[in-house]
């Protein structure tokens, strides 16, 4: 499961493009980028090179930080707990992603399922003695957004992700995601199963271009050979988005979250 973390080169800093295709353009565009990226370790390990992604996102109760996505702010931050299966063993990641301008950075810190409640539970106080340094600075961010915002769990995102790695090495990396689904989450509860969960239309699947330093050469070929056009994704915005439509602001509002106006 570790490889889940390991993998991605591009991690700590990068920028990000996105695009909606269409699910039929998918065979063409893994053929087009073939020569250049391979199924990164994780995803080489299922069929189809596509593994799960369950994150549970927190906010504040005037939803500070989908307002900040929604509003277009160039200083903003998401703060999520990440996870790859049910397994119990298995990692769970508290993430702060940031973007600021066009840069994109992420903390992210691996815990075990006890360690995991321990933290959304009491904080980082009194029990991270023997966890690597990186990973204390990484949660005691966390733990700093959080209380900033006055964060609490609000909804978990779900998804299945097809990921590319440079044959290279090169700090580039390509997703595909499929399958976009939400579930309102007012608890610590992880499971990628257990709730009720709503598709999130989105107009196609996801597919994002992530690296470092400059935009490969064939990147931009692949940009215009399919005829992409970038646009803003947030996942986590289209599912709160969703949740306004479907008409759950009652839920929301008597757990102590203060919902904007529906978006059109």
């Amino acid at each position: 499961m570790q490889l889940a973390f390991d993998s991605d080169v591009t991690l700590r800093s990068r920028f990000e493009c996105k695009y909606i295709i269409p699910p039929t353009a998918v065979p063409a565009m893994r053929e087009f980028i073939q020569p250049f990226m391979a199924p990164d370790r994780y995803a080489a390990r299922w069929e189809g090179n596509r593994y799960a992604i369950c994150s549970l996102y927190l906010d504040g109760q005037d939803l500070k930080l989908y307002q900040q996505t929604v509003g277009g702010e160039k200083n903003r931050f998401k703060l999520r707990v990440r996870t790859y299966d049910d397994e119990p063993d298995s990692p769970v990641f508290f993430e702060v992603k940031r973007k600021l301008n066009n840069i994109v950075s992420k903390q992210r810190a691996a815990l075990s399922r006890s360690e995991a409640t321990r933290m959304i539970e009491h904080g980082t106080n009194g029990w991270m003695d023997g966890l690597p340094v990186e990973a204390v600075d990484d949660l005691n961010c966390f733990a700093l957004y959080s209380d900033l915002t006055n964060a609490r769990p609000l909804v978990r995102v779900r998804y299945m992700r097809e990921a590319y790695e440079a044959r290279g090495g090169e700090p580039v990396r390509i997703t595909i995601d499929t399958d976009l689904m939400h579930a309102i989450t007012l608890d610590l509860d992880l499971s990628h199963e257990t709730g009720r969960w709503v598709t999130t239309p989105v107009a196609g699947s996801i597919l994002e271009l992530k690296f470092t330093e400059r935009f490969p050469e064939w990147m931009g070929d692949l940009v215009h050979t399919f005829g992409l056009k970038q646009q803003p994704v947030p996942k986590y915005v289209l599912s709160v988005d969703h949740l306004l439509m479907e008409g759950r602001e009652a839920a929301l509002n008597l757990a102590g979250f203060f919902l904007p106006p529906r978006r059109a």
